[in-house]
């Protein structure tokens, strides 16, 4: 079965959101895997009102074989959703055509899709695989884009996607508790260099590693001679990975001075600690959702980071 084109309302006004977010924050509550299917119904997904994070609504269907459902749920991610909080996924391009193919969906996209903004890439591109991957009888969902396969920064193919290719442990519930053992990278005296130190922790099982690293360099440090390296009173708005990229969206308190703390120390303390991670090869920051951000007036925040091992001391 093919699709006709589905387009979205083009909404001329959107803001550019920094890369990536928050995936950037996929703040979509109750995500869990497991939550979704003890719900009845499926669920569409949609984005927020700033086009940030998602959100969903309950979905009730009388198609029964998947290609029906598949173009029911794309014609309804391509219309504005009741209310003020939520937003088209599709919109700025279109669904050229999809097909079943075994038990995976391909779509086909439109040019306009490259020209989104990286953050909003990756919220569509999670709203469609988590919609779509929840058809009975579909285990992933595969992109093209002019009958292209869609890639990822460096060139490589996407490949096929699932519910699970996403890092989002937002909104679940409270039910299990683990303990860790975290390499956190803090500020040494002079605030000049990294200085590593191993950190026991006890957390909640629907905490991601990456939040809870973040969480970890914002509390601050307990032993001696290791220092503050993220003001305090910073808010984590969202953490989120998609491939291989921490996206990590921050309150503005973070934009102000920690001590003596260089701006460069502040960075890869966060930087160096989250690398710790296997998932985790690259990061990019937001303030308040935007990259276009001048760390303190030195450090441009619209680069991707990597680890850095020469300013550990």
């Amino acid at each position: 079965m093919r699709l006709k084109s589905i387009s979205g309302k083009v909404n001329t006004g959107i803001k550019r959101v920094a890369v990536a977010a928050l995936l950037i924050m996929l703040l979509i509550s109750g995500c869990g895997r497991q939550e979704e299917e003890s719900v009845p119904g499926l669920r569409i997904y949609y984005l927020n009102a700033r086009e940030t994070a998602l959100t969903y609504e309950s979905y009730e269907t009388e198609e029964e074989s998947p290609a029906e459902l598949a173009s029911a749920l794309l014609k309804d991610m391509a219309v504005v959703p009741g209310g003020a909080e939520k937003r088209a996924v599709i919109q700025n391009f279109s669904v050229k055509s999809f097909r079943v193919e075994g038990n995976q969906i391909v779509l086909d996209l439109s040019q306009e899709y490259l020209d989104l903004s990286p953050v909003r890439e990756v919220l569509t591109r999670a709203a469609l695989v988590r919609t779509l991957s929840q058809i009975e009888g579909i285990e992933g969902v595969s992109m093209m884009v002019e009958e292209a396969p869609l890639t990822d920064a460096k060139g490589n193919p996407v490949g096929v996607m699932n519910a699970d290719s996403f890092v989002d442990n937002e909104g679940a519930e409270i039910n299990a508790y683990d303990r860790a053992q975290l390499k956190i990278y803090y500020a040494d005296a002079e605030g000049k260099k990294l200085v590593p130190a191993v950190t026991d922790v006890v957390y909640n099982t629907n905490t991601s590693m990456e939040k809870l690293v973040v969480e970890q360099l914002i509390k601050g440090p307990e032993g001696m001679d290791i220092y503050q390296s993220v003001p305090a009173d910073t808010r984590l708005i969202s953490v989120t990975v998609s491939d291989g990229v921490c996206y990590v969206n921050l309150d503005s308190a973070f934009l102000n001075p920690v001590g003596n703390v260089t701006p460069e120390v502040t960075i890869y303390s966060i930087v160096d600690s989250l690398a710790e991670l296997s998932n985790v090869h690259r990061v990019q920051f937001m303030v308040e959702g935007s990259s276009d951000v001048i760390f303190r007036e030195q450090i441009s925040l619209e680069q991707e980071f990597t680890r850095n091992l020469e300013i550990v001391e």
